[in-house]
């Protein structure tokens, strides 16, 4: 016992002694106009220990013995250290920082202060992200970076969008950017199997859907060769750098946010005719009154769904100086606006950057792993003259029942019933990603560091498709059912190693300087199986709920396994780049990349892409230093070479393929000679800022010229029947242009402020010399397939010399004659672009007191779209087969009789100004001792468009390629677009 009570009593002692080596500080931190700042992190230098400040600002910390040094941080404001020694309370003000993440774009291989980068970028942070419901990354920056169009290709949940930067750079390579994400550079394809069904192929999915974007804290877009030209071969069509968020300093922070959303309608319809105009339309017509059914009905409405998408996410950080992390978690239900489609996400996310030896040496390390699911309605982009859901809902006759007596109605008058064909489909896909890259750099000497990165992308998809047989009216399916069932798997890995030295070489002049070498590959493979001829769920009243995919033995037609393996792609790089600055007046920048790629020929194996910039920040000179007008100016000029490798691996080379009974066939040529395409670009730009910054802005002209142009066609008999790659040495595609970027800071008191951004970019395409290397005949490339009865396989755009890419080429409308006949010329001419000239956006947000208003628009002009569905699908042919037609055509003075065809009667004009997201937010502050930043906001994405164009969504660009040329702006039963309305809530603890 006496043991104990000695123990106890040293015990006691000892705690007396710790707390009296302890001692505690309050104080508070505001920024410079005396704000409070809430959740600003203090931490004790040399310690662990750390709290966060108090809505109110203040804050109370116990500070170990010994320690004196509190460090201060809020983002957004430069981080301070405060002696405290001396001192029970402190006042801290932050100051807004110069270097803090909104001063910083991320670069290839490092970063840069923005106004030390002599290139044009835009850098969009967080804060500026659109909002509402948001899929995918790339969706974050509609409207928001002049020259780059972001266009969704179908209302689909994870569709993949179609993203250009300054316009059509390639006819047969890719012309989406490359993706950097934390320093890693992405394929930019993904593991979802596509297969064809009765209905038609379907939108692909967006590669970056197993990217959080809650997680994004900044995105730079590089356009000019200044800052892409660092990328070699894939730099081309532009580099987007996603770098996403990191922990703080301080303890633990929890962050925690759950939305819902739910559907509006559609943000506009296809305009066909309502109940009464059909009645109207048999009398006008003298169609039988036996096409009356008597009845009403919106098959539209019909085939939406009212289900609520949820969203939940979870973040933990925190850490001190010496180590830092964050972790990530999302779940989302989003449903399609259609039945039985949505998109399901699970996303986990953890990072880390930890420092040792005196901060010599740093490890970071970044994991994003991924599942998602999609369950796809049968709109494809195919669709014959069978169609889909979309050509069903629409032709659909609103007098006529969808169901009677709790059965199916199927009108034999050449209309599918929408209803049935949903519930016969059923096409599930998933797919589980990994993103995982580590980095270790290590400060050799003060001015020198060496880093090693290895970063890999991994992913899994399969997909298993179900069409039953009993639904009627469809060749190949009906009294049959079919199935299929494909695996893919993506994998692409990279090693990097930089070595960077930063240093001055005088008083006055300093040096940026990169060296590096990266190795990256790729390798796409697959495979799936289909059968045909089941004899179940042939007849709707006595279907079972056994999928034919687990019965595909039961099938009359089983076909083999098929399976493919793409050549692996390998990339082998060396790179440099030198900034020299001085005295923060005079920058110039070069960068330097050999690429080596597998993709090339024989002959062609190495690629060099050389940039030069400069940049005269003019505000720095002595003769500005008296002005008060400019807080900033800066003109720059750029000139470099990049290159385009996004073609098929293994084009350069001698392929074969094995077909069924141990055939073998050549379906690729050698060409040893087959290399990049080239393009060279010029930019000059000027940067300013005006009002102490509170108005800025950038203008910038470019000129893209692009050469050794890919292309594809089949071997010149007798060669085997097979593809053979490459460059036209004489034919450009040129891209030139001007973009605008202004902001402004209307407003700014403690209680009300007013921003403002918008952007305007022009953009001219034209192709020229584009002559057949055999001969040096002018190429005429027909594509733009038109689908649908009565014009399926017609092609209505052509590239070639003297046009824009895809120019339409289509028989000239010369009116109706006396008999209510459309005519038409007989031969196709040249008529109109379907690219857009100018790409405009605008946002605004408006802070008074707690409540927060965010706007943001944009729209695209100078284009034409043609209305496929129109020529197809609605057209007048349809009443007298009892099927629903356009409301143009019944007020124009067509008859029935009138012949279907493609002509440029369907070229409409594509221009629009959409509203995309306005989002109303309420910060309630911190409730309690727990709960901090409590907001919630109401958004609503899609919620109007103001444009001439009859179809669903003038923002279309259906796949309509034909023999692997690409097509642009035809519209063709897509999946609508919905208007949707999304409350959420987000907190912290």
């Amino acid at each position: 016992m006496r043991k104990k009570l000695l123990l106890s009593g040293l015990f006691m002692l000892f705690c007396v002694f710790a707390m009296a080596q302890q001692r505690t500080v309050t104080g508070t931190v505001t920024s410079t106009d005396g704000t409070p700042l809430a959740d600003a992190s203090v931490i004790v230098v040399g310690q662990k220990t750390g709290v966060r400040t108090d809505a109110d600002g203040s804050f109370t910390i116990n500070l170990p013995a010994k320690s004196h040094i509190l460090q201060i941080s809020y983002v957004g404001s430069e981080t301070q250290r405060v002696d405290v020694a001396d001192l029970s309370s402190v006042k801290v003000v932050m100051k807004s920082s110069t270097t803090a993440l909104t001063d910083v774009v991320i670069i290839g291989y490092g970063s840069a202060r923005k106004k030390d980068y002599t290139g044009a970028v835009s850098s969009i942070k967080a804060k500026d992200f659109n909002q509402g419901v948001i899929n995918s990354p790339d969706q974050l920056l509609q409207n928001k970076v002049p020259g780059l169009e972001v266009t969704n290709t179908s209302g689909q949940p994870g569709a993949a969008t179609t993203i250009q930067i300054r316009g059509t750079s390639s006819i047969r390579a890719g012309n989406n950017p490359l993706y950097v994400v934390d320093g890693v550079p992405l394929d930019g394809g993904t593991a979802r199997p596509n297969i064809g069904n009765a209905f038609g192929s379907t939108p692909n999915s967006d590669p970056l859907l197993f990217i959080d974007p809650n997680t994004i804290a900044q995105i730079d877009v590089l356009k000019d060769a200044s800052g892409t030209a660092i990328y070699g071969s894939r730099g081309a069509n532009g580099v987007v750098m996603i770098t996403t968020k990191k922990g703080g300093s301080g303890p633990m922070r929890i962050d925690a946010g759950v939305s819902f959303s739910a559907f509006a309608g559609y943000m506009k319809r296809f305009e066909v005719l309502s109940t009464s105009q059909y009645r109207s339309a048999l009398k006008k017509y003298n169609e039988p009154a036996t096409l009356d059914g008597g009845t009403t009905t919106d098959a539209l409405k019909a085939i939406t769904q009212d289900a609520i998408s949820q969203n939940y996410s979870l973040a933990l950080s925190g850490g001190n100086e010496t180590g830092k992390y964050r972790a990530t978690f999302l779940a989302a239900d989003n449903n399609g606006f259609l039945k039985k489609s949505d998109l399901k996400k699970y996303l986990a996310t953890f990072n880390g950057q930890y420092n040792f030896i005196d901060n010599k040496l740093s490890i970071d390390f970044g994991l994003i792993a991924g599942n998602f699911g999609e369950s796809l309605t049968p709109v494809a982009n195919t669709s014959g003259s069978t169609g889909n859901v979309i050509s069903s809902a629409l032709s659909w006759n609103p007098t006529a029942p969808l169901r009677t007596s709790g059965k199916y109605n199927f009108p034999s008058t050449g209309s599918g019933n929408p209803l049935a064909i949903i519930d016969a489909y059923d096409d599930k896909t998933n797919v589980s990603a990994f993103l995982g890259n580590i980095s270790a750099a290590y400060k050799i000497l003060p001015n020198l560091s060496y880093k090693f990165l290895f970063g890999i992308n991994y992913e899994t998809g399969s997909r298993k498709l179900n069409e039953e047989g009993w639904l009627p009216g469809f060749p190949g399916l009906s009294g049959l059912g079919n199935a299929a069932i494909a695996t893919d798997v993506l994998r692409s890995y990279t090693i990097d190693h930089t070595l960077n030295y930063t240093g001055n070489i005088s008083t006055k002049f300093s040096v940026d300087a990169l060296a590096g070498y990266e190795y990256f590959k790729t390798d796409f493979s697959g495979g799936g199986v289909t059968a045909a001829g089941f004899n179940t769920n042939l007849d709707y009243a006595n279907r079972i709920s056994v999928p034919y995919t687990n019965i595909m033995t039961d099938a009359q037609t089983q076909n083999p396994y098929y399976s493919f393996a793409n050549p692996s792609s390998e990339l082998q790089s060396y790179f440099g780049r030198a900034t020299f600055n001085y005295d923060d007046r005079y920058l110039l920048t070069g960068t330097f990349r050999a690429d080596g790629s597998s993709k090339f020929g024989t002959n062609n194996k190495y690629g060099y892409f050389p940039s030069v910039a400069a940049k005269w920040q003019i505000n720095n000179e002595s003769f500005m230093k008296t002005s008060t007008i400019f807080s900033n100016l800066g003109l720059r000029a750029s000139y470099g070479i990049t290159g385009n490798q996004e073609f098929p691996a293994g084009s350069g080379i001698e392929q074969v393929a094995i077909g069924p009974f141990n055939t073998v066939g050549q379906i690729n040529v050698k060409n040893p000679d087959l290399k990049w395409e080239e393009t060279k670009q010029f930019n000059v730009g000027l940067d300013f800022g005006v009002a102490k910054g509170k108005i800025y802005g950038s203008i910038d002209y470019y000129n893209k010229k692009t050469s050794d142009i890919l292309f594809s066609t089949v071997a010149i008999q007798p060669a085997p029947s097979a593809t053979a790659w490459t460059n036209l040495k004489n034919a450009t595609l040129t891209n030139d242009g001007i973009e605008v970027a202004l902001g402004a800071t209307i407003v700014d008191t403690k209680d009300f402020t007013w921003d403002v951004a918008g952007n305007f970019a022009h953009n001219h395409n034209v192709i020229n010399n584009f002559n057949n290397s055999v001969g040096g005949a002018p190429l005429q490339i027909i594509t733009g397939e038109i689908d649908g009865q009565g014009v399926s396989g017609t092609l209505s755009q052509i590239i070639t010399n003297g046009y824009p890419v895809n120019e339409w080429y289509l028989k000239p409308f010369q009116g109706f004659d006396q008999n209510g006949n459309q005519t038409y010329g007989g031969s196709p001419v040249y008529s109109g672009n379907p690219n857009p000239t100018v790409l405009a956006g605008f946002s605004t947000t408006l802070r008074w007191t707690k409540f927060t208003l965010g706007v943001n628009m944009g729209g695209s002009f100078g284009y034409l779209i043609y209305n496929n569905t129109a020529t197809a699908v609605t057209n007048i042919a349809g009443i007298a087969q009892g099927r629903n037609i356009d409301l143009k055509a019944y007020n124009s003075q067509e008859k029935p009789g009138s012949p279907v065809a493609a002509n440029s009667r369907f070229l409409e004009k594509g221009d629009y100004w959409k509203l995309r997201n306005a989002t109303l937010r309420y910060n309630f502050g911190n409730a309690g001792k727990y709960f901090k930043n409590i907001s919630a906001y109401i958004s609503g994405s899609n919620l109007f468009v103001i444009t001439k164009f009859s179809g669903f969504d003038p923002e279309v660009n259906i796949d309509k390629t034909s023999g692997g040329y690409p097509s642009r702006s035809v519209e063709y039963i897509p999946y609508p677009t919905p208007r949707t309305l999304t409350l959420g809530l987000n907190f912290s603890l």
